[in-house]
């Protein structure tokens, strides 16, 4: 609020004092429409994802926003600083995604959508179990800072279509381990029963991405033989009526 002016003689003492008016200044008039326009496209990101998810199966009206690991204290945070996950039930199957690596940035990158994708697991349980569960998030929360921190799949995605990542020390059940404690999960497999189309956001297509939990033995094998594994594993995945769902405790689909 401005001071007030004091009047000058008697006449004026009676009269209404007038305030100054407040005004902003350019920076500030394009910091109010820079906030404005995040707002609108964070929540119309949201709108997108929760619409495709809610005709792809029983959308869960809650969100799992679990604490982050101490680990991640270095790593940047996601977009809109905006860690959450979504469940999906299916008829035969539960779908735990991330929901917020495709929010726009809150600052920099104006006019992104975000990291451009969503991760999702699609396990082979309905009721999902509170194990299944805790690997599902747990696993997507790992694969979604590595793609943080690495600014983004895309490259990867362009060049393998799919790729695979590791995770040392893991807690997954023994079959998904390898001699050395790690797992693998397989990325981009195929989307037998989605759409191929993206989701189209306010600022760009958001492209969801598929995480499959390998076996101890067949993140070896691509270990020792790289893409051509990878390739060999998505195939015999999808002739086996797995593919790209994830199966906890699931035998080796190779010798």
């Amino acid at each position: 609020m401005g001071r007030r002016e004091e009047p000058a003689n008697d006449l004026q003492a009676n009269k209404p004092t007038r305030r100054r008016r407040r005004t902003r200044d350019a920076d500030q008039i394009t910091d109010v429409a820079e906030e404005e326009a995040f707002d609108s496209a964070l929540t119309e990101s949201i709108r997108a994802r929760w619409l495709f998810w809610s005709e792809t199966g029983d959308l869960a009206p809650d969100l799992i926003m679990p604490q982050v690991n101490p680990i991640y204290k270095n790593v940047p945070a996601w977009p809109s600083d905006r860690l959450a996950f979504l469940t999906i039930e299916r008829d035969v199957s539960t779908i735990i995604t991330t929901d917020g690596l495709s929010d726009p940035f809150e600052s920099g990158s104006q006019g992104s959508q975000g990291y451009g994708i969503e991760l999702f697991m699609d396990l082979a349980e309905r009721p999902l179990s509170e194990q299944s569960r805790t690997i599902a998030v747990e696993t997507l929360m790992t694969a979604a800072y590595n793609t943080v921190a690495r600014g983004g799949l895309d490259d990867l995605l362009e060049e393998h279509g799919v790729f695979s990542m590791e995770f040392p020390e893991s807690d997954l059940p023994a079959t998904h381990l390898t001699a050395d404690g790690s797992a693998g999960v397989l990325l981009g497999g195929p989307l037998a029963e989605f759409s191929a189309d993206p989701i189209l956001g306010p600022l760009g297509d958001i492209e969801l991405i598929s995480i499959t939990l390998l076996t101890g033995r067949e993140t070896e094998l691509i270990r020792r033989n790289g893409a051509g594994a990878r390739a060999e594993i998505a195939q015999n995945l999808l002739e086996a009526g797995i593919g790209h769902r994830s199966v906890v405790g699931r035998p080796s689909i190779i010798q």
